[in-house]
């Protein structure tokens, strides 16, 4: 992977699908607290994709930034905000708008700096 260019990004983009279903899988168990299974079932599979989000996260940073790796998996809150409306029925408010607009602003105020530095 280090040789490659799209190398840090697969690893990234890989990070960030675990870190979605990491986020998931405690929802679930969260929402399951009554059935003890479920709540350890749905724990666990948390604790393993969020295992695997931090291997793949330090592959990334191998090759990439912190900077470009930063913006990238933080600029992600916004996914985590829409998918959370649309699948677990939490309410979209003002607040969660205004956060999403702050996050993409910084995302590309970060991503205007050194930008030269953003794959090695």
């Amino acid at each position: 992977m280090e040789n490659s260019a799209l190398g840090p990004y697969f690893a990234l983009l890989t990070s960030v699908f675990c870190n979605v279903l990491t986020n998931v899988g405690f929802n679930l168990s969260a929402l399951n607290k009554d059935t003890p299974f479920k709540f350890w079932a749905y724990f666990a599979g948390a604790l393993v994709f969020g295992l695997i989000n931090s291997y793949f996260s330090t592959v990334a940073l191998k090759d990439m930034s912190l900077q470009a790796f930063s913006a990238i998996f933080f600029s992600l809150t916004v996914v985590g905000l829409l998918i959370s409306s649309l699948f677990f029925g939490e309410q979209f408010t003002i607040k969660a708008g205004l956060g999403m607009a702050f996050i993409i602003a910084g995302v590309v105020l970060v991503s205007l700096g050194n930008t030269s530095k953003a794959i090695q």
